[in-house]
């Protein structure tokens, strides 16, 4: 009898090793990258140290420069990463940005993807976004969307982001039909306040989330960004702007913001961080997907 036993732990014991591990997630703001002071290695760093399998990214600007940066990422990390992107239907000073989807192919394969929004200007309540759907090896299928939306706090850009957080989270249930599995977000939501429980964004957010039935794993974050409210004061304020959201009955880890946020612990700063200019004023946020 205690063979049998030995014999079933064994056998149990191997087909636990070769489950496929929790996928990790992410979204990472690599302020228009790059620019004329960013620091190329100091980002592929910052992806390598994020370690996700799949993440949405915004603000990319020179293709090229990108892949080169997630080659060295790849290197760094043991990974091999490749990126699907589409030109964002809002324009800006900076010249048209891409949003997109990296994945490490050796953890997923690419079905497809393709723009939430297209054109030269986004349509009236949408925002930049793309959808890729992965399969990881054990046939697990995953759809990862990436999105950007308006920026600023003032009343006007909370109306427009109110108008896509609608139109958002209402096209959610015709992509899950059309690509056959759950479809996560990941992406820069400029969650303005959204840190100050009391805040009208934040109210209006997560009565939305609960009435659509999602969740906001990331709400519960310090900050993912720093910013200078006043350009008169030295004083840089963490912010809560990036998020991954997802439908209610997905099974995530803690999330976790890492660079800069980590280093500082979200706390307000009478200096600029060094890494905002060389990386981004946005941090890398993670989480992993449970079964």
């Amino acid at each position: 009898m205690g063979l049998w036993l030995l014999l079933i732990a064994v056998a149990l014991l191997l087909l636990w090793c070769r489950r496929e591990a929790p996928l990790v997630l992410g979204t990472f703001n690599i302020q228009t990258f790059p620019h004329a002071k960013t620091d190329r290695e100091a980002v592929a760093a910052a992806l390598a140290e994020l370690d996700a399998d799949a993440l949405a990214v915004q603000e990319i600007r020179d293709l090229g420069a990108f892949q080169a940066t997630l080659d060295r990422a790849s290197a760094l990390a043991g990974r091999r990463y490749a990126a699907v992107l589409t030109p964002s239907c809002r324009g800006n000073k900076q010249g048209r940005l891409h949003v997109g989807v990296v994945y490490d192919t050796a953890r997923l394969e690419l079905a497809d993807f393709r723009a939430l929004s297209k054109g030269d200007s986004c349509p009236a309540g949408q925002a930049p976004g793309l959808v890729a759907s992965l399969r990881a090896g054990d046939g697990r299928k995953l759809a990862l969307a990436s999105v950007h939306f308006t920026p600023n706090g003032n009343e006007r850009s909370f109306r427009e982001r109110q108008g896509q957080w609608k139109w958002l989270t209402s096209i959610l249930p015709a992509l899950r039909e059309e690509l056959g599995a759950e479809v996560v977000v990941g992406g820069d939501f400029n969650s303005t306040g959204y840190d100050d429980e009391t805040s009208a964004e934040r109210r209006f957010i997560d009565e939305l989330v609960a009435e659509q039935g999602l969740q906001l794993p990331t709400g519960a974050l310090g900050c993912s960004m720093y910013w200078k409210p006043d350009p008169k004061k030295p004083r840089w304020e963490p912010s809560l702007l990036d998020h991954v959201l997802a439908p209610k009955d997905m099974s995530f880890g803690t999330p976790e913001t890492l660079g800069m946020c980590a280093a500082l612990a979200c706390e307000v700063q009478s200096s600029e961080p060094e890494v905002m200019r060389r990386v981004s004023d946005h941090c890398p946020v993670r989480i992993e997907l449970h079964e």
